[in-house]
């Protein structure tokens, strides 16, 4: 997973990666043909009280895919099941996502699959949400969360960063999706390592709104 991890990152430390592997709960990992590691993310759920609300929380760490396999879902659809499973299990409480994202992909993971998410570019961050960042962002990050940009911030080389040569922003990109714009816009530190703080609430529709969107591209292919 390491020798994965390094391929993507650069100023990776393998005590660091390994403290953030033993802290979690779960892991999910996606194999070729051979069993070769070919993707994996990391996550666990807690209690989190806020604003006298009981939230469930799933933090999330790195996910990480092999080039091979940008595009297939696998990894992302077991990694919904694991999250729509948790929402029944706690179906009267608020379940969120935590996700904190240096990288546009990994940002656009929670902004192409979920309904309600935060931040976003077309709509306010509510009160409750923005306070539910920035209380989450302390609990993990405490002293670097900046309340003003949503960013957790880091000092140069304090963090790793993406190699220049994994998912660079393109003018191109830019300009045709407004998603990846604003992630760039609202994260100008994001090669430096910087986070996005971002959350997602889960609900069960996830288990269907996603395979409806690969059927709706796979539909598109055929014509």
């Amino acid at each position: 997973m390491f020798k994965l991890f390094e391929i993507f990152y650069e100023n990776v430390s393998f005590l660091r990666f390994k403290s953030d592997l033993f802290a979690k709960t779960k892991v999910i990992i996606l194999l070729d043909t051979e069993k070769r590691i070919q993707g994996f993310s990391t996550f666990y759920d807690f209690d989190f009280p806020h604003h006298q609300k009981n939230y469930r929380v799933l933090f999330s760490g790195d996910t990480i895919i092999a080039p091979t396999y940008w595009g297939t879902s696998a990894l992302t659809m077991e990694f919904l099941k694991n999250m729509i499973l948790l929402k029944l299990k706690y179906p009267t409480r608020p379940v969120w996502w935590f996700l904190i994202s240096k990288g546009y992909k990994t940002y656009l993971l929670l902004a192409n699959n979920f309904i309600q998410y935060y931040p976003r570019y077309d709509k306010q961050t509510p009160i409750e949400q923005s306070t539910l960042i920035s209380a989450l962002s302390e609990k993990f990050y405490p002293g670097k969360f900046n309340a003003e940009t949503g960013v957790i911030e880091f000092e140069a080389n304090e963090h790793e960063h993406l190699r220049e040569s994994i998912a660079p922003i393109t003018d191109d990109l830019l300009s045709r999706y407004p998603k990846i714009k604003f992630f760039n816009d609202h994260n100008p530190g994001w090669k430096k390592g910087d986070e996005l703080a971002c959350i997602g609430e889960v609900d069960p529709l996830l288990g269907v709104v996603h395979p409806f969107k690969i059927m709706r591209k796979l539909l598109r292919l055929k014509k």
